[in-house]
């Protein structure tokens, strides 16, 4: 009888592990943090595409995100080793992919393409 508690308390565990998250999908698990590798273009305007490649994105976005000076962008598409995004409203900075809470290398992204300090976008 003890095992059969067991087995349903088991069964029931698993069964509720899947709705963490108030029903949205958690990213796939990576065993390695994610790694920037390459950014292309590297400078850009809001609304311009960019592809960054890498390691450690998870095969889903779930709720990883990608950060251009820590505003959000929409995410077009997501791999393991290549995400692309549209460049959201923002000024020159990092672009930081961040996936089950842990943060990838920056990488410097110019907004917009030959801007000089103090000649970047306002908003």
């Amino acid at each position: 009888m003890g095992r059969m508690w067991f087995l349903i308390v088991a069964l029931a565990f698993f069964a509720l592990s899947g709705c963490e998250n108030g029903g949205v999908p958690l990213s796939t698990p990576s065993l390695e943090p994610p790694s920037i590798t390459e950014v292309h273009p590297t400078c850009g305007a809001p609304g311009e595409t960019v592809v960054i490649k890498g390691t450690g994105f998870g095969d889903t976005q779930g709720g990883s995100v990608v950060t251009f000076n820590g505003v959000p962008a929409e995410v077009l598409s997501w791999s393991s080793t290549r995400i692309t995004v549209l460049v959201p409203a923002t000024t020159t900075g990092d672009i930081v992919v961040t996936v089950n809470g842990v943060s990838s290398n920056g990488v410097r992204f110019t907004v917009p393409c030959g801007a000089a300090i103090g000649e970047q976008f306002s908003f």
